[in-house]
């Protein structure tokens, strides 16, 4: 297990967010002779000072590696599917959608029982 830090941007109120940046040095007019490379500087400083006042750093844990010695790129595409296929039930809510979704998942863990036996002998 190894842990990152990462900006929690969930909790980020977008009034607030919107108010930090039009009172940054960012919504200021800016001088004809400015320098790319100064105004690139001046937006990265401004940027991060608003990230790190909105969404504070915090830990979080991830393990890594596979899921499972088995698990290949066809159990990969396959979740995948079942992915893209819950998403368009959950936009659409129709019965097709849910019946190819429910489909997908039963041919996924059918897939992943073969694999797992196959991988077990």
């Amino acid at each position: 297990m190894f842990e990152h830090q990462t900006l929690c941007w969930r909790r980020v109120d977008r009034k607030t967010l919107r108010l930090a940046l039009e009172e940054s040095e960012l919504c200021q007019p800016v001088s004809p002779d400015a320098d790319v490379d100064q105004l690139f500087d001046k937006y990265d400083a401004v940027m991060r000072d608003i990230a790190d006042r909105l969404a504070p750093r915090h830990t979080v844990r991830r393990r890594p590696g596979r899921l499972a010695p088995w698990f290949d790129a066809d159990c990969r595409n396959l979740r995948r599917k079942c992915c893209q296929f819950e998403r368009q039930y959950r936009r659409t809510y129709t019965v097709g959608d849910r019946r190819q979704w429910v489909d997908a998942t039963r041919r996924r863990h059918q897939t992943y029982r073969a694999k797992k036996e196959e991988y077990t002998g």
